[in-house]
């Protein structure tokens, strides 16, 4: 059984979002405060086997509470001839709630392939209420049924996130009370009495106890194969829990409680304790899947959770898990949030050629507003121009979600700018005038024409020329020497023989101190070039620490300054 539709309606930010979900992972990315995480908080609260739900004014759209919450999830997929759907599906359960599913949404009447969808409703009265119902819930006459937790556990719906450490116990709902399906109904006794001898509290061997054991087994083999190895795993009473309950009995590694592992270890038990829940076809809620994760492990859940049968639902903040997912096979979500709060998500793969800028600038897709950039010496300027704006009068960039596109060069400018902007980021361009050939004129005027904010410089100038062309002469002297001592490969020496020994400036004359040189056109000119040629400052550090020295000072009326304060302000602006 798969989800195959999400709507939800007054939920906390979201006024509406509707979400058509065509494949088994599902990772959602995007800016902060665009809703990731109430969509996972949603699909556990409309799926979860839990007995109530606490709800209050807040968690309604701009606590606005004559608008039901409603929060709708439908189903498709399943195999009618298992024991469980067949039981579930009686005609006197859920038979006749079976509905149809399109783009739009559930319908009425069923398909050739059936759905069945389920709706969360919240009035003012702040108490939940779940029903099957027939069809989009909406309007007084559709059908709806309520639809209890117990019957939602069918479902096999499991939430893991950094506060998962119920799941470690035989607690109400957790995943091991759910593994032990039908054979726990002895543990409240046992805890009773084993409560009266805590300190003797190895329940291991316990006969009542023995599909715990069994379970933590399970758990052990499992957790290995996501890279966590426990030397032994057993069901023990959890002394520092103060109610006696089936909740106290908990996963010990030895004599250690499983909840003292690092989170990482935590996350990959509780992914392991996951894919064993209904046999492995579940579905898994993880939010920030890279939470406590190296990127190798972050590689190895991600191998485990693709090949398990579960479908998966996860954000992510992580450059690291993007670059493991695949965009063509709609693995990768942007989140949109407007200011109606209105929340749409969109695959990373209706993009054509979008994987190969996925997974090489993947830290751009985590932003909110993107400046495509030709090449890393454009970056460096960049994040060199934060730093020299940053004070109490700006907002720093990085509080603005904007992220910086390494386009490698100005070919790849159009293709990946347009990319960008239909996903649905604000995308700027900052590049080069220096090759017509690779971005065009027209290129330039179709960008801008489609919305995209562009920056370039005079015409016939990269950076480098720019730079040379504007910066006092007084500081060429130290620009040089700066860059030289920056550079790993590079020695002033050389530079200023490239210099002297150019044709061009042959009549100069030029002494092997650059203080003793004349500011003339002809000089910056070739000044430029060889910085472009040689790419004294191609590198990001390079061309940031080139900028931060210029910066100060360069004259404000210059071509670089006025032209950035204006990517500034696009950048600053709500638009």
């Amino acid at each position: 059984m798969r989800i195959r539709h999400i709507e939800i309606r007054n939920f906390r930010g979201i006024k509406s979002f509707a979400w058509t979900v065509s494949g088994d992972l599902n990772c959602i990315i995007g800016s902060g405060d665009a809703c990731k995480t109430t969509i996972l908080t949603a699909l556990d609260f409309a799926l979860s086997p839990r007995t109530a739900l606490a709800f209050d004014d807040a968690d309604f759209f701009n606590q606005v509470v004559d608008h039901d919450i409603i929060i709708q999830v439908t189903l498709a997929g399943w195999d009618p001839a298992l024991p469980h759907i067949k039981s579930f599906f009686q005609e006197s359960t859920f038979a006749r709630y079976q509905c149809g599913l399109d783009q739009n949404g559930p319908k009425p009447e069923p398909d050739a392939a059936p759905a069945f969808s389920i709706s969360l409703r919240v009035d003012k009265s702040l108490e939940p209420k779940w029903f099957a119902v027939k069809g989009r819930d909406e309007g007084d006459e559709v059908e709806r049924k309520p639809i209890y937790a117990a019957e939602r556990a069918f479902i096999g719906l499991s939430r893991l996130d950094f506060f998962s450490d119920a799941n470690f116990t035989w607690g109400r709902n957790s995943i091991l009370t759910r593994l032990s399906e039908g054979s726990k109904g002895g543990l409240p006794g046992v805890v009773s009495e084993l409560a009266r001898e805590m300190r003797q509290s190895d329940i291991s061997r316990h006969p009542s106890i023995a599909q715990c054991t069994v379970v933590a087994e399970g758990v052990r083999v499992e957790a290995r194969k996501t890279g966590v190895n426990l030397a032994e795993l057993t069901p023990r009473i959890d002394v520092q829990r103060q109610s006696i309950g089936a909740g106290v009995i908990s996963l010990h590694e030895g004599q250690v409680p499983l909840r003292n592992k690092g989170s990482g270890s935590k996350r990959l038990v509780g992914a392991a304790m996951q894919m064993k829940l209904h046999n492995g076809k579940n579905i898994a809620v993880i939010d920030e899947i890279e939470l406590g994760l190296e990127p190798h492990r972050i590689r190895g859940l991600l191998f485990k959770l693709k090949s398990s049968q579960q479908q998966v639902f996860a954000t992510t903040h992580s450059a690291a898990v993007i670059r493991e997912l695949d965009a063509t096979k709609d693995e990768l979500w942007v989140c949109k949030r407007d200011s109606a709060g209105v929340v749409t998500l969109r695959s990373l793969g209706t993009v054509p050629g979008i994987q190969g800028p996925a997974r090489a600038n993947a830290e751009s897709f985590l932003g909110n507003r993107i400046v495509a950039c030709e090449g890393l010496t454009e970056i460096g300027l960049l994040r060199a121009y934060d730093m020299f704006r940053f004070d109490a009068n700006n907002a720093p960039v990085w509080s603005l979600a904007t992220a910086y596109f390494n386009c490698d060069g100005a070919s790849k400018i159009k293709a990946n700018a347009e990319r960008l902007a239909a996903l649905g980021y604000r995308t700027a361009v900052l590049c080069d005038s220096d090759a017509p050939d690779h971005l065009s004129r027209e290129d330039i005027e179709k960008l801008k024409r489609d919305g995209i904010h562009v920056t370039e410089w005079e015409s016939g100038n990269a950076t480098e020329h720019q730079l040379f062309a504007e910066l006092p002469w007084q500081h060429i002297p130290r620009l040089l020497t700066n860059i030289a001592r920056d550079h790993d490969s590079i020695e002033l020496a050389s530079m200023i023989n490239s210099i002297i020994r150019e044709p061009r400036v042959a009549a100069l004359n030029l002494a092997n101190d650059p203080r003793r040189w004349s500011d003339t056109p002809a000089l910056r000119k070739v000044l430029g070039d060889l910085a472009h040629q040689q790419k004294w400052i191609k590198r990001l550090d390079y061309a940031r620490k080139a900028f931060e020295f210029a910066l100060p000072q360069l004259p404000d009326d210059g071509a670089l300054k006025t032209r950035l304060a204006s990517l500034w302000d696009w950048v600053q602006s709500d638009e």
